[in-house]
């Protein structure tokens, strides 16, 4: 009897030793990997919420070229914007300032190109090559409407229009276009057909178009003659209605 006793409690010795050892282990290894898993955790945010700032900043921008700004981002590259079209397009600077200041210039460039001239001249004098070879991920394009107006029919503008993007594509196969027209007039007649027609054209194409006349008095209102001259084209007012606009739409806060 007194034999069995004792292997009973040596059998309860073992058991209890075995048991706080396992416990010991399971302590000490839960000890040892939480640390790294917070290390870890952290190392994969370090630099997602930079990226995700700037890309919530471009939120209204087409995806594709959203993407290309989070790939520049992420390379540490500039990402580049042109803006093209007639001379009357004074609102680049407010639009340019707003962006250089929500995104450093370091990250994004911008570029002004403005041309006196129909899409017709533009096209013949190959100009879009010189486009072509800034390499911009954005090009935002006010097609000359109201310098092809009582020039070129809209059918010719839209034809000019086509191969400009395409030549460019041709170089630039990643590159995103925008489209705006230029700015509204007192009673447009055949000029709000053309900015009719090149609404059609963006929605044909899949291409966004920034429809800043909504901003504007109507055009059928003579209020919006305080918007505009006729010969050098909008004032500062109009100026300030059209770059709030952009404004809003590249730079979302």
């Amino acid at each position: 009897m007194k034999y069995i006793f004792t292997a009973i409690w040596a059998i309860v010795c073992i058991s209890v030793l075995v048991f706080s050892h396992i416990h010991w282990n399971k302590q000490i290894g839960a000890k040892a990997v939480k640390p790294v898993e917070t290390t870890v955790a952290v190392q994969e945010s370090t630099e997602s919420p930079e990226v995700d700032k700037y890309l919530q900043l471009a939120a209204y921008w087409p995806e594709t070229a959203k993407e290309q700004l989070k790939v520049a981002l992420e390379e540490e590259k500039q990402f580049k914007i042109l803006f093209v079209g007639s001379t009357s397009m004074e609102w680049e600077k407010a639009l340019t300032q707003s962006i250089n200041e929500s995104f450093g210039s370091e990250r994004i460039i911008t570029s002004l190109y403005t041309y006196d001239q129909t899409s017709t001249d533009f096209v013949a004098e190959n100009k879009q090559l010189e486009l072509a070879a800034e390499e911009a991920q954005l090009i935002v394009i006010e097609p000359f409407l109201l310098n092809d107006n009582g020039n070129d029919k809209m059918d010719v503008t839209l034809n000019n229009l086509t191969k400009i993007i395409e030549d460019i594509k041709v170089e630039n196969p990643q590159t995103t276009f925008i489209l705006q027209p230029s700015h509204p007039i007192y009673l447009p007649k055949y000029y709000s057909d053309q900015v009719e027609g090149l609404k059609n054209y963006a929605v044909e194409n899949n291409l966004p178009y920034l429809d800043h006349w909504v901003a504007w008095p109507a055009t059928d209102n003579p209020e919006i003659k305080n918007y505009y001259d006729e010969q050098t084209g909008p004032t500062e007012q109009g100026y300030a209605v059209w770059s709030q606009f952009l404004v809003a739409y590249f730079v979302n806060k």
